[in-house]
């Protein structure tokens, strides 16, 4: 029996997995952002750990038998600086936070960013914690002296789980652009011209490492009876597409959660310039002899959770009473047909394919005779729009056709809205018996890192399960695709003018 942690941004979620998958334990706490100026986007450590806590809590309550390992599967990108005692310095600056905009901007206008991108397999952008650190130099110096360590949130938690030294795996490091692709190892030379001193960064290591046992005081508190491992994980997109089976070239995983991200596993390690110029990074999967790639809408899920809470916040109360998920009742109540109305989901900057963190959310196309059920569709339609940019980007730029997309997350819940995607990406699209795919992802790496699998295919083969298939209808592909057409134009227009409006609003 082995337990995942999942450290999202949005929620902190735990769950217990026999051999064959089966889920027998679930807990979920909701993690409130802090935002203390616009544009700036944290998480409180102390109540993030708490959450934490709180889960893995709810699970062994649930499930009483013996467990064997415990990992984790971390959002990136987020940084928090600890002193000696692991006490947080700052809030954890999260990915979606937008303050590094200075620095992005220094790396496009003194550094080669095809150079950058041979060293560290990412292209430039705001959210990497190389550029929270700097951007902590600059404006906390006092911290920046202070810190023992700048970790993100999975070493953070481990370094509470167990009291070991603070350890990163390579997936997650190299969403730091501080690793290097070739030795996985810190980059030197990046880190001298950030003025980053290694010796306050996690040491990276193995996704199926066991780095210790649970620490006594904890393992007593959970009612354990016999010591438990812990083992690192990985980047959650990372564990999502080991929780839904893809490992192989061909296939996709489509997280829908705060951001909405794609994974493929490439065929080659080889840098590309066309992926680069598009925003698509390349690492290794966890075992490290495949790559991957992945593409992220960073307003994917935020934008449904804005829409949600600006246009139904009145009906949340009633839902929760009668047990409903609002998020499938807006998607069950949207209009069938495709929208004439399109949403420019930026709500804090573009990921991929533009990288535009200056570009900001529009509604198109709005008439009178429009109401919420259509406001809906528009909202559903658009957010697919955005993630068949990705899909095409990563298809034109790696020469890699994708056969099955396989979807996980909370939006896997709803058949309409994956049926929408399948005609949308006119691709087969397939939903997995468990769509917590990335705390099954972390659960795996568990098990294979105490031995019970010899390997990913063989854990894979046991524990992860398709559900439904969904194959694109044809007449509506045509609609959809006529309606692409028009939605791709719309970046292009807005760009200057939200660009305008967004120094404008952040001077």
């Amino acid at each position: 029996m082995f337990c995942g942690i999942d450290l999202g941004t949005s929620s902190v979620k735990a769950a217990i997995f026999l051999p064959d998958g089966k889920m027998v334990a679930y807990a979920r706490k909701e993690c409130d952002m802090v935002s203390p100026r616009v544009g700036w986007s944290e998480l409180n450590p102390q109540n993030y750990l708490e959450n934490v806590y709180d889960v893995l809590s709810a699970v062994f309550n649930q499930y009483k038998g013996p467990v064997k390992s415990i990992a984790l599967s971390s959002q990136a990108q987020a940084c928090l600086p600890v002193d000696k005692d692991g006490k947080a310095l700052y809030n954890i600056i999260v990915t979606m936070d937008n303050r590094t905009i200075e620095q992005y901007q220094y790396w496009k206008a003194n550094y080669n960013e095809w150079d950058v991108y041979k060293k560290s397999g990412v292209p430039f952008s705001t959210i990497y914690a190389l550029n929270k650190i700097m951007w902590h130099k600059q404006n906390n110096p006092e911290i920046y002296q202070r810190a023992w360590k700048f970790l993100c949130v999975q070493d953070y938690v481990m370094f509470k789980l167990t009291g070991c030294d603070p350890v990163i795996d390579y997936s997650l490091a190299s969403r730091s652009m501080m690793l290097s692709i070739a030795d996985n190892k810190w980059n030197q030379s990046l880190l001298a011209i950030a003025k980053i001193d290694i010796d306050k960064l996690a040491k990276p290591i193995l996704s199926t490492t066991v780095v210790g046992k649970l620490k006594r005081k904890l393992s007593h508190w959970l009612g354990l009876s016999e010591p438990c491992d812990v083992i690192i994980g990985g980047h959650d997109q990372v564990c999502g597409a080991i929780g839904s089976g893809v490992i192989i070239p061909g296939m996709m995983m489509d997280a829908c959660g705060t951001v909405d991200a794609m994974v493929t596993v490439l065929n080659d390690s080889k840098p590309r310039k066309a992926m680069m110029k598009k925003g698509l990074p390349i690492y290794g999967l966890v075992n490290l002899k495949n790559y991957i790639t992945l593409a992220i809408n960073t307003n994917g899920g935020l934008f449904l959770k804005w829409y949600k809470n600006t246009f139904y916040g009145a009906e949340m109360k009633d839902f929760m009473l009668r047990g409903k998920d609002i998020y499938s009742e807006i998607i069950n109540c949207s209009a069938d047909n495709p929208s004439d109305m399109y949403v420019l989901p930026h709500l804090e900057g573009a990921g991929s394919p533009y990288n535009d963190p200056t570009s900001m959310g529009a509604i198109i196309g709005l008439k009178s005779r429009y109401n919420r059920r259509d406001l809906s569709k528009a909202v559903l339609d658009s957010l697919a729009y955005e993630m068949k940019l990705n899909l095409l980007a990563i298809e034109k730029s790696t020469n890699c056709i994708i056969n099955e997309i396989r979807i996980i997350g909370g939006g896997a819940k709803t058949p309409k809205w994956l049926q929408i995607k399948a005609d949308v990406f006119n691709k087969e699209i397939v939903s997995l018996e468990n769509n917590e795919a990335a705390v099954l992802g972390a659960a795996i790496l568990g098990a294979i890192g105490i031995g019970y699998f010899s390997d990913i295919k063989q854990a894979i083969a046991q524990m992860v399960k398709p559900k439904r298939r969904y194959i694109p209808i044809e007449k509506n592909v045509a609609k959809y695709e006529e309606h692409f057409e028009e939605y791709q134009e719309i970046y292009k227009i807005l760009k200057p003018l939200n660009k305008k409006i967004f120094n404008r609003i952040n001077k």
